[in-house]
């Protein structure tokens, strides 16, 4: 009954409205009981009682007691009131109840002082009942007081009769402006939700398009975060569908070779002990390549899925540069291309993998060498600023576009094939591997290139105190 937004909504205005109509009944009830209007309706009664009682007794002063007294119940009766003839000396002269035996009003003050007050006055009698009576001077030798008891007023009564027709009024209009409410909120909440819902069934399909920012701030948070994940599968089957490519380029070209080359020789094409040297080379030579390919990807794997183990300690970083570059020196000198390094310090140490940190900077140089032209240079800095080691390696090649520069870093991804590199060149593993290590080290990579003024690798790592 409540799987719906919608629905829970609805339920919620609801029960909402209900309990503050509940309060407010409770308020209204002891509103009512603490209320005047006890003293309200004993006033009006006693104003009744005046003005049917007191031109009768005018004459009070000629009438014989028996027969004063005999009015007195009579009219008192009527009202189901008391009516009391009091001489100037306050002594009662005849009294309605006569018999009843119940107190007399204690009159505060004289007579002449009480008639003069237009507010009622209040007793309670031995018999603790209240009485609302006042004061009224017939002539100078006589005054009245006439009394009523305070009216028991049926609480139910007063709010069925005052209260219950409002309130019920009330309530129907409050579940109706509930009920509009919740329609037009749950369009509000659910129109982004259901956006939401259905852009995201387009993710597996790598369809998912950027969803508007609309609704409340939590909904538009929703719509950010999905714009984000959106954002990232799609980048991510982007990048499956270029490495799908780009792996299935660089095993066909290998294993062409690999299955020319032996066909050639077990059909006895290749006869001479100089032809079978070749073919055997390239064979082994296109393994070699193959080898590389797969090592890269579990590499990558395993630094995906944090289960590659990380032998981490206080090491020094120029003694790595020099081994890498002493490496890269032959080919470098094979492609006449001189590597200058320059800013070393002994105090260099990081904490980390001596192996994975050698790796990086195989992998930067490497690329360097690729991307870097006959007769060209390549620039090796170490330093350190704010607390941080920092590695340039820069090199005089043609550069990087400005519109690849953002993808470098992405797993399979190339720079257009028109680039030098040739037969050498790898599938867009390297520069993911090296951001890996690098981050997983606490520390940065980053890129700074200008097309035709060669490009500059930037890696940045805490160093150890």
């Amino acid at each position: 009954m409540f799987n719906s937004l919608r629905t829970r909504l609805w339920f919620t205005y609801t029960l909402l409205i209900g309990l503050v109509l509940l309060v407010v009944g409770i308020g209204v009830t002891f509103a009512v009981i603490r209320s005047d209007l006890p003293l309200r309706q004993a006033n009006s009664n006693l104003q009744l009682f005046r003005v049917g009682i007191l031109p009768r007794l005018q004459n009070v002063a000629d009438m014989e007691p028996r027969l004063l007294q005999a009015v007195l119940s009579n009219q008192g009766s009527k009202v189901n009131g008391r009516v009391l003839v009091l001489n100037a000396q306050g002594h009662p002269v005849a009294d309605s109840l006569d018999g009843q035996g119940i107190s007399l009003p204690e009159i505060m003050g004289s007579l002449e002082e009480a008639a003069a007050t237009d507010a009622p006055f209040y007793y309670r009698d031995n018999n603790n009942i209240v009485w609302y009576y006042s004061v009224h001077a017939v002539n100078k030798a006589h005054y009245i007081i006439l009394a009523v008891r305070r009216p028991r007023l049926p609480l139910l009564t007063i709010l069925r009769d005052e209260f219950v027709g409002p309130m019920v009024q009330a309530g129907v209009i409050a579940m109706l402006v509930s009920f509009i409410l919740s329609i037009l909120m749950t369009r509000w909440v659910t129109s982004p939700l259901n956006t939401i819902t259905k852009e995201a069934r387009q993710v597996a399909t790598g369809e998912a398009r950027p969803i508007p920012l609309k609704g409340p701030k939590e909904v538009r948070n929703l719509a950010h975060s999905f714009n984000k994940m959106a954002m990232r599968v799609q980048k991510s089957h982007s990048s499956q569908q270029d490495f799908i490519a780009n792996v299935s380029h660089e095993l066909k070209t290998p294993l062409t070779a690999i299955q020319g080359f032996t066909q050639a020789i077990l059909d006895g094409t290749v006869t001479s002990a100089e032809d079978t040297h070749n073919a055997l080379s390239v064979i082994a030579d296109e393994s070699e390549r193959m080898h590389r390919l797969v090592m890269e990807l579990l590499a990558l794997a395993r630094l995906d899925g944090e289960m590659d183990e990380f032998n981490k300690k206080r090491i020094a970083v120029n003694p790595l540069v020099t081994a890498s570059v002493k490496k890269f020196s032959p080919l470098a000198e094979k492609s006449n291309i001189s590597i200058q390094v320059n800013g070393k310090s002994q105090d260099d140490h990081i904490i980390g993998d001596a192996d994975r940190i050698m790796q990086v900077l195989n992998n930067l140089l490497d690329n360097a060498i690729k991307f870097t032209p006959a007769g060209g240079t390549i620039q090796l800095h170490t330093g350190c600023s704010d607390g941080m080691l920092i590695i340039k390696i820069k090199d005089s090649g043609l550069g990087i576009p400005r519109e690849e520069q953002e993808k470098i870093f992405e797993r399979f991804y190339q720079v257009e094939k028109s680039r030098p590199g040739g037969s050498s060149r790898g599938v867009g593993l390297g520069l993911a591997i090296s951001k890996k290590i690098v981050e997983s080290h606490n520390g940065k990579i980053s890129l700074n290139s200008t097309p035709s003024k060669g490009s500059e690798f930037v890696v940045k790592l805490p160093l150890s105190e």
